[in-house]
């Protein structure tokens, strides 16, 4: 069934039509007659709206089909239109509706996910299962928990992002059958409710790695997190720095081997999480002078750079080793899935 929009009357004249069920309505548009509305009744409170297409004398022909444009719920006096036939309903010095709110299965997506969320609670304890069962679920789990888990947290680290923790349903559709919307139009909680049953009991293994791998993302973020003296928190503060500054090139100051040197760097290049930075991005002149004091090989790592200023201005700076060791002892303590 096509998508519908929940809609106000804003006509007495087609309020009227809609209830009384007689005969079709010959909608004009400014000075130009150009469609008629049939209702036919689905059941003894529904409608089914059409349209058809007429011609300048008021007539129809032979060739005309009927067009499916909306349903009407005299139990409740609700019009809902079809997207397609919007433009009729809503054209004109005076619109026949004004159009409200979302989509009917918008609408319906939304509150089956709330209602799957709020059962479950954020609580894998309120899953039918509790242990991963299939061999592709707990292969995803395994390859997840050893290399997408630190590959995430990385990526949130350096984001600046913090796990949420909390569990999130996705029930979806992109048609809704007909006997689906009709039953939804009688008992709008009741459908609801039981398509939420539905969907938990039809995913559990798949709502159980959610929680699961939610808990290896935690559990990896926190460990970076709390592990300030890895090289891994001066590479996010050397990209805070350069995404604050704006800059597209920087000094750098690097000392390593008992020696210190200053060159430009492309600022980009020094963004993220990396091994070491290639002296591929430095400019061709002070990657010579690079080469000549550590060799042309080398490269060099975030634990090398003690300074990189843009401009007059000093954007960061290498901590000491007594305000790591204090950053290390007041590591975050953060929540999560339960």
């Amino acid at each position: 069934m096509k998508d519908l929009i929940p809609c106000k009357v804003a006509r007495d004249d087609l309020q009227r039509w809609l209830a009384s069920g007689n005969g079709p309505l010959t909608v004009s548009v400014g000075e130009k007659v150009g469609t008629l509305l049939i209702a036919l009744e689905k059941t003894s409170s529904v409608d089914y709206l059409y349209r058809t297409s007429i011609t300048e004398d008021g007539s129809i022909s032979c060739d005309n089909s009927l067009l499916f444009c909306g349903v009407y719920d005299g139990e409740n006096q609700s019009l809902y239109l079809a997207k397609d036939a919007q433009r009729l309903f809503t054209e004109g010095p005076i619109p026949l509706v004004t159009e409200a709110g979302s989509s009917v299965i918008k609408d319906i997506c939304g509150k089956v996910n709330q209602r799957v969320e709020n059962t479950i609670a954020n609580d894998k304890s309120n899953l039918p299962l509790q242990t991963v069962t299939g061999w592709r679920e707990a292969h995803d789990l395994q390859s997840y928990q050893e290399h997408g888990a630190k590959e995430d947290a990385l990526r949130m680290l350096f984001g600046g992002h913090t796990p949420e923790g909390k569990f999130h349903s996705d029930y979806a559709m992109c048609e809704m059958p007909e006997a689906a919307f009709l039953s939804w139009l009688q008992d709008p909680d009741s459908f609801i409710q039981t398509e939420a049953e539905t969907y938990i009991k039809s995913n559990p293994e798949r709502f159980l790695l959610q929680f699961l791998k939610s808990e290896a993302l935690l559990a990896e973020y926190q460990a970076l997190a709390e592990n300030t003296g890895s090289p891994i928190h001066r590479m996010k503060a050397i990209t805070d720095a350069i995404n604050i500054s704006g800059a597209k090139m920087v000094n750098v100051t690097v000392q390593k081997d008992g020696e210190e040197l200053t060159f430009k760097m492309d600022a980009g290049r020094m963004k993220g999480h990396q091994t070491h930075y290639s002296t591929y991005y430095i400019p061709a002149a002070d990657r010579r002078r690079f080469e000549q004091v550590f060799g042309r090989n080398a490269g060099f790592k975030a634990e090398d750079v003690i300074r990189i200023t843009y401009g007059r201005n000093t954007i960061y700076e290498a901590p000491s080793a007594q305000e790591e060791s204090m950053a290390e002892s007041a590591g975050p303590v953060m929540g999560g899935m339960m």
